[in-house]
């Protein structure tokens, strides 16, 4: 198969010659791998064609205010700048997984949302054209075509930020789900004008964090009432040319889950298994409603091979008959997972459904 009828398997609940595989790496792991476990020095290059990853990322949209950049201040550990939405932040130059510190927001009181929004127009400009020819080039290779895109939430809270939009849910919630709204249109727009211009996807990888270590980040009634009918409007857009959409939503969000099924969301990734999400048990309660993307605990990837094999075999073998499931980390691969031990799992995960 290839990797775009082995992930159309998947999504129509059939039997694939073996469970699709995507996976996300922290830049440590792979310079480590490279200078002291064997990872050939050109493999970094294009680390999803070396392991012959299922899902070929064909790039995304400027979805942003389009204000001028800036780098304030920059030594070897940080790096302080002024971004296209107007937010200032401060990004680790030298460790993968922090989220940036936000210094200061282009939104200051929730009302100047109102003038904000005027910027978030559709043009030409957003669309960057190297993701036609990134289109072709995974096609050309069979894979499962997607471009990557902030969702309507992940767009909103930094220019917001955290604080002034959670306040905002309580105080003034026409303005956020207005933001929303207005995110999910600016998406729509843009896939729109690709699709008609000839971009040949089968999907789209919308991310958005909703979630922390212990639950989501606002109430069950905040998403519906809020964020849902956004995601319910890019979904529809998405499913009526034809395509699907994978959600990817860090942190623990089980109470989101009969909600994202509803919104029409074909598949949900990565499912910390850090967080007390474990695919076993959602599986039984959600049978083949939605396909599961990931929960492969990294600290049993950090460990032993008997380990990894008893949290990949377990964890596959509650999909028995369902086939719903693409392999993933459950979140990205850090440095403690050793080269050795990450070809050994993505090879455990492979030759499952040969021995079934």
């Amino acid at each position: 198969m290839t990797s775009r009828e082995r992930m159309q398997c998947v999504f129509n609940g059939e039997k694939p010659d073996r469970y699709p595989a995507y996976e996300h790496f922290w830049g440590e792991a792979l310079d480590k791998w490279q200078k002291e476990e064997g990872l050939p020095e050109y493999a970094q290059q294009d680390i999803d064609e070396f392991f012959d990853f299922d899902i070929g990322n064909c790039g995304g949209f400027d979805l942003s205010a389009q204000l001028p950049t800036e780098v304030i201040s920059e030594d070897d550990t940080y790096k302080i700048f002024r971004d296209s939405r107007g937010v200032l932040a401060q990004v680790h130059k030298s460790e993968s997984g922090h989220t940036p510190h936000w210094l200061e927001t282009p939104i200051k009181e929730p009302a100047d949302w109102w003038k904000y929004k005027e910027r978030l127009t559709f043009n030409e400009d957003r669309i960057d054209k190297s993701i036609f020819d990134r289109a072709k080039l995974m096609r050309e290779r069979g894979r499962f075509v997607c471009p990557f895109i902030a969702e309507s939430y992940e767009q909103a809270w930094p220019v917001f930020g955290q604080v002034q939009i959670f306040m905002a849910m309580i105080e003034e919630p026409e303005i956020v789900k207005d933001s929303m709204d207005t995110w999910a249109d600016l998406t729509i727009q843009c896939l729109d004008y690709c699709i008609n211009a000839g971009l040949d996807i089968d999907g789209v990888w919308a991310y958005g964090d909703m979630g922390y270590k212990n639950g989501t980040l606002f109430s069950p009634e905040v998403y519906r009432n809020l964020i849902m009918p956004a995601h319910k409007k890019m979904v529809n857009y998405i499913h009526d040319i034809g395509k699907k959409v994978i959600l990817h939503s860090c942190g623990q969000i089980k109470s989101f889950i009969p909600m994202l099924i509803e919104v029409g969301f074909d598949a949900l990734q990565p499912l910390e298994a850090k967080c007390d999400q474990d695919v076993r048990e959602l599986v039984k309660i959600y049978d083949s409603q939605i396909v599961f993307v990931g929960n492969i605990d990294v600290r049993a990837l950090s460990a032993d091979k008997e380990a990894i094999k008893n949290e990949i075999e377990s964890k596959l073998a509650a999909f028995d008959g369902r086939w719903n499931y693409i392999f993933h980390s459950d979140h990205s691969i850090p440095q403690t997972v050793s080269y050795e031990n990450y070809k050994f799992a993505l090879e455990t995960a492979r030759n499952f459904l040969a021995k079934r």
